[in-house]
């Protein structure tokens, strides 16, 4: 479930000028943090846990050959399935309490790396320029 938001966040640093990687880079920390409280604060509502596990199986469909021609043959179709799974609650809010404490200083963090990201940048621009 992470993985998608870093797959996007590399997705999106492959066309990010180096300004908006070196932000990207500096907020980093913070962005996980909030993504990590978000998850641990559904799964204190729904008062469970999601799991994900990836199932394969054989579906029977039409390939295209080497020189175009189409022919019966099977693929492997990849599912995501969600399963429920039980956790400890105390823990789950211990950390989610965790992170809401670290997050200001987080941000706070984020946004001095930030800036001098810009002022770093800005000089580059202005010995270009």
């Amino acid at each position: 479930m992470r993985a998608l938001p870093i797959l996007g966040l590399l997705l999106l640093a492959a066309c990010a000028t180096p300004l908006e990687r070196c932000v990207s880079q500096a907020r980093s920390s913070l962005t996980a943090a909030e993504t990590e409280l978000r998850d641990l604060e559904r799964t204190i509502a729904r008062g469970y846990a999601i799991e994900y596990r990836v199932r394969t199986y054989p579906v029977y469909t039409t390939c295209r050959g080497y020189k175009g021609t189409i022919h019966p043959c099977w693929r492997d179709r990849v599912q995501r399935v969600p399963r429920r799974v039980n956790v400890n609650m105390d823990e789950v809010r211990r950390r989610a309490a965790d992170l809401r404490a670290r997050i200001p200083a987080l941000s706070a963090s984020a946004d001095r790396g930030a800036g001098q990201c810009r002022a770093t940048y800005a000089q580059i621009a202005a010995q270009e320029g």
